[in-house]
C-alpha cells in the first residue's frame, strides 16, 4: 500500500512525535511538569512539527519521485481559481456552524456556558493555527495522499489518511492539559475521516497544500473562536462526523467517476 515516499514520511513522523507526545504524556500524568510549562509546550509543540519536517525529510530520500522544487511549487501554489480559496476559508467555519446547530438540536443548555469569542482575536489565532496544525498538510497532503492517488482511488486513500492521521494523534488523549484528553479516541477518529475528505478533495482539485494548510488552520480557529462543537460533546460530534463522511465521500465519489470516464 506504502510507496518508499510514504514509508519513510509515516515512520519519521509517527516516530518523531510518539517519542516526545507519550513522554509527555507520563510526564504530565505524573505531575513532573504541566503543559504551559516551557518543557511542557516545547514537547507539544516539536512533536507537531514532525508531519511538516518529515515531509521534507521523504523528499530529500526519495528525489527521483519529485526533488525540493517541485514539492515546494505544490506547498506555495496560489494561483488556483477563486473558489477554492473561499472554500478553504469558509467551509471550516460553516461545518462548525453546523455542528453548532446539531448541538442546539440535541441540548439547547448547553450553549448556557458556550461563548463565541471576538471576532478580533481570529486572525492572531489563524496565525497560530497555521504553525500548531495548517502545516501539517505538507505531510498530510503533500507526501500521503500524493503518493496514495497514484495507485487508489480518492475515497480509499482519504480513508488511510483519516485513520492515520487520528492515530498520529492518540497520545494527545493521555496529555494532561489538551483539548483531546479523556475525550472518546472513537469520535475523533470519524471526525479526522470526515474533515479528512474535504480536505482530499480540496487538493485533488487544486495540487496546492498552500490551500490546504490554509483550511486545516480554519477548522483550528473555528474552534478557538467559539463556532464548533466540543469535542466533549459525544452525540453532536458524532453526527458530525458521520455527517461530513457522507458530503465528503461524496465529492470523493464524484471526482473519482471523472477520473474514471476520462481514462
Amino acid at each position: 500500500m506504502f510507496g518508499k515516499r510514504n514509508i519513510i514520511f509515516l515512520i519519521f513522523t509517527f516516530g518523531s512525535t510518539w517519542i516526545l507526545w507519550w513522554l509527555l504524556a507520563y510526564l504530565t500524568y505524573q505531575e513532573i511538569i504541566v503543559l504551559q510549562d516551557y518543557l511542557g509546550f516545547t514537547l507539544l509543540i516539536m512533536g507537531g512539527s514532525a508531519p511538516t519536517i518529515g515531509a521534507y525529510v521523504a523528499v530529500a530520500f526519495t528525489k527521483k519521485k519529485g526533488g525540493f522544487k517541485e514539492f515546494n511549487n505544490r506547498v506555495f501554489k496560489l494561483k488556483v481559481h477563486y473558489k477554492y480559496y473561499l472554500y478553504a476559508f469558509l467551509v471550516p467555519i460553516l461545518i462548525g456552524v453546523f455542528s453548532l446547530l446539531i448541538g442546539y438540536f440535541k441540548n439547547a443548555e448547553i450553549f448556557i456556558h458556550h461563548s463565541i469569542n471576538s471576532l478580533f482575536i481570529v486572525l492572531s489565532a489563524f496565525i497560530i493555527a497555521i504553525i500548531m496544525g495548517g502545516v501539517e498538510e505538507f505531510g498530510w497532503r503533500g507526501i500521503l495522499q500524493a503518493e496514495l492517488t497514484k495507485k487508489y482511488n480518492f475515497f480509499i486513500s482519504n480513508i488511510v489518511i483519516g485513520i492515520l492521521w487520528a492515530v498520529w494523534h492518540l497520545p494527545l488523549f493521555y496529555i494532561l492539559g489538551t483539548g483531546h484528553f479523556e475525550n472518546v479516541f472513537l469520535i475523533f477518529l470519524l471526525s479526522c475521516i470526515g474533515y479528512s475528505s474535504f480536505l482530499t478533495f480540496l487538493y485533488a482539485k487544486t495540487e496546492s497544500i498552500f490551500l490546504c494548510v490554509i483550511f486545516h488552520a480554519m477548522i483550528n480557529v473555528a474552534a478557538v473562536v467559539g463556532l464548533s462543537i466540543p469535542l466533549r460533546e459525544i452525540f453532536s460530534y458524532f453526527w458530525l462526523s458521520i455527517i461530513m463522511i457522507f458530503i465528503g465521500s461524496f465529492l470523493l465519489f464524484n471526482i473519482d467517476k471523472q477520473k474514471k470516464d476520462r481514462s
